[in-house]
């Protein structure tokens, strides 16, 4: 019986090997150099509150949804406070905008009293400075009678709360409205783009009216003494006689 053999070639072989070698190289992205770790996210908070992302995405923790253009593009923004009864001082309610270009939020000073009262919450967006978006008017705290509202301006993609000059501790920068038959307290918008402070306090069988103008400058209300007021009349007539009396705080100011 006759055979046959084919001699091996091995130079041939080598080639197939090394191309063969190649592909799987070019398949599974090979690389000499050690693979590269991706490096975090960039941190994107708005404030140094460690749950701001948390509390952010969480609906179970809002209070309150309320939209409304308060950036000043013509669109409807959103609105809304989440609350983190658990966290840290000065984390424990966060007030948030989401505008067109992302979300933003501030973090509020509460005392862990007033968050059992329901506190804070958003009592309107309102065009209170005359001009841009409008204003979030908070309810951040309560007395006997007495609630306490701060305003906060959307502004350059951050949340900032309006100043008052001379609020003293611990209603700084707060609008007291509300009250008893001792004293009433109330704010609203006036003439010109101007902000009305007042209050009426008893007084025997009357009440001292007392009513101050404050203009904005920037983020800063400062008070104008030319325009302050005083009027003595009976408890029935001061909501007649005085409109920020009759509601809630910035009522005659226009809707966002």
């Amino acid at each position: 019986m006759h055979r046959s053999y084919h001699s091996f070639d091995m130079s041939t072989f080598a080639a197939q090997l090394f191309s063969l070698s190649a592909l799987l190289c070019l398949a599974t992205a090979c690389d000499s150099e050690p693979a590269k770790t991706r490096p975090p996210p960039p941190d994107t908070r708005s404030t140094t509150c460690s749950n701001e992302r948390e509390l952010g995405e969480d609906t179970s923790a809002r209070r309150g949804l309320l939209r409304g253009d308060v950036s000043g593009d013509g669109r409807q923004d959103e609105v809304f406070l989440a609350v983190d009864e658990g966290a840290e001082p000065g984390c424990r309610a966060l007030l948030f905008v989401t505008a067109q270009d992302g979300v933003t939020a501030v973090s509020l000073d509460v005392e862990e009293g007033d968050l059992g009262l329901g506190l804070p919450a958003v009592a309107g967006l309102k065009q209170i400075d005359g001009g841009g978006g409008a204003e979030i008017v908070v309810d951040m705290a309560a007395g006997a009678s007495t609630f306490f509202a701060g305003v906060f301006v959307f502004a350059d993609g951050s949340v900032e709360q309006v100043r008052i000059d001379q609020s003293l501790p611990p209603t700084e920068n707060l609008f007291a409205h509300g009250g008893g038959v001792g004293q009433l307290s109330a704010a609203d918008c006036a003439a010109d783009g101007a902000i009305l402070i007042s209050t009426a306090v008893a007084e025997a069988r009357r009440y001292r009216v007392d009513r101050h103008t404050y203009r904005f400058d920037g983020l800063r209300l400062a008070r104008d003494p030319s325009e302050d007021e005083t009027h003595r009349l009976r408890f029935g007539m001061i909501p007649r006689s005085f409109p920020e009396f009759a509601g809630p705080p910035f009522s005659s100011c226009p809707d966002a």
